[in-house]
């Protein structure tokens, strides 16, 4: 969802924007959940096409911004990828919202739609801090 969103922000942005998402813990290949594709067919964005993959070195290495959406994914990424401490950030570590930032987002699996509603609208309240972020450094691309 989040890599949908940000795609869609920047999408009109100059830059060379590379978006790619990874989980810590996925199975690769697997389709986005019914209510991600739901939730972002209401934002027009189709991300039908998209699978999960789990984060590696390759990703890690050739990326310039790395997002966790948690805390605990911020230290597993840290952890497992030291020379990345520098650029790894936690989504709402610069969210304009007090009641967001520094906060985990939640993960909406295996709930319904709701849950995947108020992802959503988390993420688009901190989205495009992370976006001001990136534009105000060298290389924005992540």
């Amino acid at each position: 969802m989040a890599e949908g969103l940000f795609r869609s922000m920047v999408a009109n942005e100059d830059g060379d924007w590379e978006i790619r998402s990874a989980g810590i813990a996925t199975i690769g290949g697997q389709a986005p959940s019914a209510h991600t594709l739901t939730i972002l067919k209401e934002e027009n964005i189709d991300l039908s096409g998209n699978s999960s993959q789990q984060i590696n070195a390759e990703l890690v290495n050739s990326s310039s911004h790395i997002l966790a959406m948690s805390a605990s994914h911020l230290y597993t990424i840290e952890s497992v990828f030291p020379k990345a401490a520098d650029k790894t950030f936690l989504v709402t570590e610069f969210c304009d919202d007090a009641s967001i930032r520094g906060h985990d987002i939640p993960d909406p699996i295996g709930g319904g739609l709701d849950e995947y509603t108020k992802v959503r609208d988390i993420l688009l309240k901190t989205l495009p801090s992370i976006m001001q972020f990136i534009l105000k450094t060298p290389n924005n691309k992540t």
